[in-house]
């Protein structure tokens, strides 16, 4: 980007709204906004209304901003996996005699989501509806009218059985209306998730936090900010539901991930006692390395440290690799960058995938680590390029493929998407295990191939 276009108007709106709303666009897709800030700064000139949006008396244009700007397209019963176990398994664990239950839909849009999880709720039976306090909230004003509103067309419960649509919706000639019993059980609230409140965010506010294909839309600090507050609202051993394509990755230590079936989700960590708590950034002292449990004599090596990253135990694995000769080798170079990369440590995540680039078996990983590092960044363009390169020194490299595919949809790729997901596709059933533990997200084989699969349909639900 040159020095001219970074001070333009347009350069200094889009920085105002990523600023303000939280909505990242990368260079290729400004031309996409300049029409909106024409039409907008008609009436006042550009100077003028980019001075309104910083001024104190900008509450209203942003709200109507918000409002062209966040377009969340959802339906009824959306990635029934995750509904099914947070109403049978997950919501009945808090049960308590008159004791609430409170569940945040967060970047909820027209509300389909968290009346979904109330319809649910009602049909199996095992969460009192009394105790069960539904909040949906939104940046988009007219999403959450509609919300309130409670009025659907047809496309919006295509997903609901005909059954259900009988007992809970009302048919009329403006579409289907929400029954009052299920419509009065959710409450909904204008809010920007980017935007400082102690009070909403206070501890242990709720028991669950649905933010499913939100953060796809975040830079990486912005994700990390907005995680970092969830988890602080939940309740010890809370959960929160992200989309399935969105992991924590590199984004925060706090949750564990769980499986049930085919739905992949969270849950907050127990605080570690103190005594374990050993800082991966900081050198671990020889006490601590002492302390640490050595594996059977059978176990030694590099090998022995995949399952504690399987277990997210990066502490430890990080006092083991420090002890094994096998650190100096490149595998045991990989692994040390693939620590710093699950701590968030990127700069030292890149510095190390810089210096592993030079060496034939470490290459394609090398690539790939460096793209997650730009994809983190916010750099997407950059990081495909280094997903295609990671593809390039080893083409049966199957989460090159998929990450590739995976940005080349958000980025609008419609074609270059369904050629890159198909090949992950058709080689994540061979890929390597140790790969699936560096660079999995925390996701196992099955789980990897179900990314894929969703990614590849919403490849094909675009015209």
């Amino acid at each position: 980007m040159t020095e001219a276009l970074s001070r333009s108007p347009l350069a200094r709106f889009i920085a105002l709204v990523e600023q303000r709303l939280g909505l990242h666009y990368e260079p290729e897709q400004w031309g996409e906004l300049a029409p909106l800030l024409f039409e907008r700064s008609a009436s006042r000139g550009m100077e003028g209304y980019l001075s309104l949006l910083n001024s104190t008396a900008s509450e209203a244009e942003w709200r109507a901003l918000a409002e062209r700007l966040t377009v969340g397209e959802t339906y009824f019963l959306r990635h029934p996996a995750q509904l099914e176990v947070l109403v049978s398994k997950v919501l009945p664990s808090f049960a308590q005699p008159g004791a609430p239950i409170r569940v945040l839909c967060a970047g909820c849009s027209t509300g389909e989501e968290p009346y979904s999880i109330a319809l649910l709720c009602r049909e199996q039976g095992k969460v009192d509806p009394a105790q069960l306090r539904v909040l949906g909230i939104d940046v988009n004003p007219r999403a959450i009218a509609h919300a309130r509103n409670a009025r659907y067309s047809p496309w919006s419960l295509r997903s609901v059985p005909q059954a259900l649509r009988e007992r809970w919706f009302q048919r009329s000639s403006e579409g289907f209306f929400l029954r009052p019993a299920l419509r009065d059980q959710v409450l909904f609230e204008e809010r920007n998730l980017l935007e400082d409140a102690p009070a909403f965010w206070a501890p242990a506010s709720f028991h669950v936090i649905l933010c499913r294909n939100v953060m796809l839309y975040f830079p990486a600090e912005v994700t990390r900010k907005i995680i970092a507050r969830m988890s602080q609202a939940l309740v010890p051993g809370g959960y929160l539901f992200l989309g399935p394509s969105e992991t924590l990755r590199g984004i925060s230590e706090d949750f564990e991930l769980l499986r049930s079936a085919d739905a992949f989700y969270y849950r907050r960590k127990a605080p570690a006692p103190a005594a374990a708590a050993v800082p991966v950034s900081a050198p671990v002292p020889a006490a601590v390395k002492a302390s640490v449990r050595q594996p059977p004599p059978m176990q030694e090596g590099l090998d022995a440290l995949l399952p504690l990253l399987d277990a997210e135990r990066y502490a430890e694995a990080w006092a083991r690799l420090d002890a094994l000769p096998q650190a100096a080798l490149p595998q045991g170079q990989l692994l040390r960058a693939v620590l710093h990369l699950n701590a968030g440590r990127f700069a030292e995540a890149e510095h190390a995938g810089q210096q592993l680039l030079s060496m034939r078996d470490t290459e394609a990983s090398a690539h790939f680590l460096l793209g997650v590092c730009l994809e983190h960044s916010g750099d997407d363009a950059g990081a495909r390029n280094r997903y295609a390169a990671a593809a390039r020194a080893d083409p049966t490299f199957a989460l090159s493929h998929l990450r590739a595919g995976t940005l080349a949809r958000r980025a609008g790729n419609v074609a270059e998407a369904r050629v890159a997901l198909r090949m992950a596709l058709s080689l994540l059933p061979q890929e390597k295990p140790l790969r699936l533990t560096l660079f999995g997200g925390g996701f196992g084989r099955h789980g990897l191939m179900q990314v894929g699969l969703r990614e590849l349909q919403a490849c094909t639900e675009v015209p």
